[in-house]
């Protein structure tokens, strides 16, 4: 093979590998956008009013004798109203769950269900002025829920 034709096959064979990557890249950006587009806030009315209901009855079941009957803690245990929230900002929502999962109650971790546990998460978001809605909040949908301690603001377009 003589130098102009080595030339054109690295160029050709080099521009196939350029287009490939910006293919790849465009459909990592788009996942990317699509993710951030079905990602909802705690202040989207992410469980019902019943469930939290049923929250409540596990929370003081089982968590209350810690935290207080007013999610208030006490000096050992922390508060899970007020200054609570600002500690999970930037996660989602299945971290919290995930930390009540295996660590709580204290006196015996990882004892309640997924069940028991989303409902006392339910009435956690309730007891910090979180609005409910229709649907209820499960271990399936937690990922996608971001745990913002302000009420996002929605910002428009400028033309």
């Amino acid at each position: 093979m003589d130098r102009r034709h080595l030339l054109k096959h690295s160029l050709v064979r080099g521009g196939r590998k350029t287009i490939f990557a910006a293919g790849i890249a465009a459909l990592s950006l788009s996942a990317g956008l699509a993710a951030a587009q079905t990602r909802i806030s705690i202040w989207d009315g992410v469980y019902s009013d019943m469930q939290a209901e049923r929250g409540r009855t596990h929370y003081m079941q089982n968590c209350s004798r810690c935290h207080g009957a007013d999610l208030s803690g006490n000096f050992e245990t922390p508060p899970l109203v007020g200054r609570f929230m600002p500690y999970w900002s930037g996660t989602s929502l299945d971290a919290l769950f995930d930390y009540v999962s295996t660590a709580m109650p204290l006196d015996h971790p990882g004892a309640l269900g997924a069940g028991a546990n989303t409902d006392i998460l339910a009435y956690i978001l309730k007891s910090n002025a979180l609005p409910s809605g229709s649907r209820e909040l499960s271990a399936d949908r937690l990922k996608s829920i971001n745990f913002d301690p302000a009420k996002p603001v929605l910002r428009r377009a400028r033309r």
